[in-house]
């Protein structure tokens, strides 16, 4: 258990599978991609944040991040980790349909159409 009571969530990923996954979604190495210790867990802190790579895989993230992603994160006061796969889609659902229809997403307008 970790001093939050939680349980550790270790990394199952070798430096391999970390090169491949920043070259795959294009994250940028001046963001200095590692991976937790051994011992360490995978949780956020001032200095970094987490990414669960099974996330990206599974809802088509690529860094990075559209004006428009950002800005929901900012107005929602969320961090990405903390987004659901499901609920990731929702959102690249929702800014391609704008895209399509020759619109701009727009957070407000986002904000109804969750509702």
């Amino acid at each position: 258990m970790s001093r939050t009571g939680h349980s550790m969530i270790c990394s199952v990923l070798t430096a391999k599978d970390l090169e491949s996954f920043v070259d795959t979604y294009k994250i940028p190495k001046r963001l200095s991609p590692t991976l937790p210790g051994p011992d360490e867990s995978a949780e956020c802190r001032q200095d970094r944040i987490v990414l669960y790579t099974m996330s990206f895989s599974s809802c088509g993230v690529q860094y990075p991040l559209s004006p428009f992603k950002i800005a929901l994160l900012r107005h929602f006061g969320v961090h990405f980790s903390q987004l659901h796969p499901l609920g990731f889609m929702r959102v690249v659902h929702f800014e391609l349909s704008c895209v399509v229809v020759s619109g701009e997403p727009y957070v407000p307008c986002f904000a109804c159409f969750i509702n």
